[in-house]
């Protein structure tokens, strides 16, 4: 009789015992995969302006073509560039309503409200979400997102879109891709070569894969010379004799 209380008691202590380590691995995992996910957004890149140059690649219906890039960038408000071979290219304009593009080689400028972009990424895009892909940053609120510690993913949706990026391993996005459910569109954003710029890290080369149906867009963005210093001009005008597309 003895000796089975003794064998009881054993086992409840063992359970006991086994119990608390495997609280303890759970707690442990949880404070980790906290510390993980403030570290990402501690580490969103933040700048009222941000101005790259650099190269860039845009390969749409055909072969790539390779031109010179020059990208401003006001929070909140505007984004600016120009791709450009021997000083003949495109320069666009996008404001928190608004597309433009002008078109120097064809001689042909473009205006529409911001649905363009929206067709374009296969989801309705705030100026601010825009921005922030192009920084690699997450698009959505904090809130917006859950944490999948076994593929060291985060993913947010808001309305039909969703969000899922993939972090690098110093907590900033390594991948980010938009999908929404009722379309066969999908955007898939690719970060590589992060350096310091101030306290942030900010990705060197941008990788951009837009797929609808059978139609591929392909851009590749490398900023080369970067800097957040106050931006005063954002030169843009439809030159006279330009046609509208």
């Amino acid at each position: 009789m003895k000796k089975n209380n003794l064998i009881v008691l054993l086992i409840i202590v063992l359970s006991f015992i086994g119990g608390c380590k495997s609280k303890r691995n759970s707690s442990t995992a949880e404070s980790i995969n906290a510390v993980k996910v403030q570290q990402f957004w501690d580490d969103q890149f933040d700048s009222e302006y941000l101005e790259a140059r650099g190269k860039a690649s845009v390969t749409l219906d055909g072969g790539p073509k390779n031109v010179s890039m020059h990208l401003k960038i006001k929070k909140d408000s505007l984004i600016w560039g120009k791709f450009s071979l021997f000083g003949i290219g495109v320069t666009v304009l996008i404001t928190p309503d608004s597309f433009f593009m002008v078109n120097t080689l064809a001689q042909t400028y473009s205006a529409y409200d911001n649905s363009y972009v929206n067709q374009l990424l296969g989801f309705k895009v705030t100026i601010s979400q825009l921005q922030n892909l192009l920084m690699g940053n997450a698009v959505f609120p904090l809130t917006n997102y859950r944490l999948r510690s076994a593929e060291n993913q985060l993913v947010g949706s808001d309305g039909m879109a969703t969000n899922t990026i993939s972090m690098n391993d110093v907590f900033r996005t390594l991948s980010s891709s938009i999908e929404t459910g009722d379309t066969s569109q999908r955007a898939d954003i690719q970060y590589e070569n992060y350096e310091l710029l101030g306290a942030k890290r900010l990705p060197k080369n941008v990788v951009i894969d837009v797929k609808k149906g059978a139609q591929n867009l392909n851009v590749v963005l490398n900023y080369q010379n970067v800097n957040t210093n106050v931006i005063t001009t954002f030169p843009f005008k439809v030159p006279n004799g330009f046609n509208r597309k």
